[in-house]
């Protein structure tokens, strides 16, 4: 993977990348003090349910904010956590349907629900 990355217009750059701690990049033009993260993530799991083996990968923004004490801290998160096993009967495109599923219902274009708000915001279930 690059070691900078361009998400919705923002550039991306890689702080540190460990098979231990995972990686980040930030994101400065809002000034480096107020940054946005990005970390990726993984760790081997064993499903409690089936007793298999998997892999976890998380993939985290979070943006740095001002509040109203001045304070500075990561104000919001988003993370996207897919789980899956390390069997030869699960292919990519199993995990990739999960993901689009999660995609469609938050994406605000024609293809989705646009259903961000509502869940995130306004806390609707």
């Amino acid at each position: 993977m690059n070691s900078s990355l361009t998400v919705s217009a923002l550039t991306f750059t890689q702080s540190y990348s460990d098979k231990l701690n995972g990686s980040l990049r930030r994101e400065v033009s809002r000034g480096v003090n107020l940054p946005e993260t990005m970390s990726i993530k993984h760790r081997s799991y064993i499903d409690s349910a089936t007793k298999r083996p998997g892999v976890e990968s998380v993939l985290i923004f979070e943006r740095h904010l001002a509040l109203a004490d001045g304070t500075i801290v990561p104000a919001a998160r988003a993370q996207l956590k897919v789980s899956s096993l390390t069997d030869t009967g699960v292919a990519s495109s199993d995990v990739l349907a999960v993901i689009e599923r999660i995609v469609n219902t938050i994406q605000e274009d024609d293809t989705g629900l646009d259903l961000a708000d509502e869940i995130f915001v306004n806390k609707e279930q």
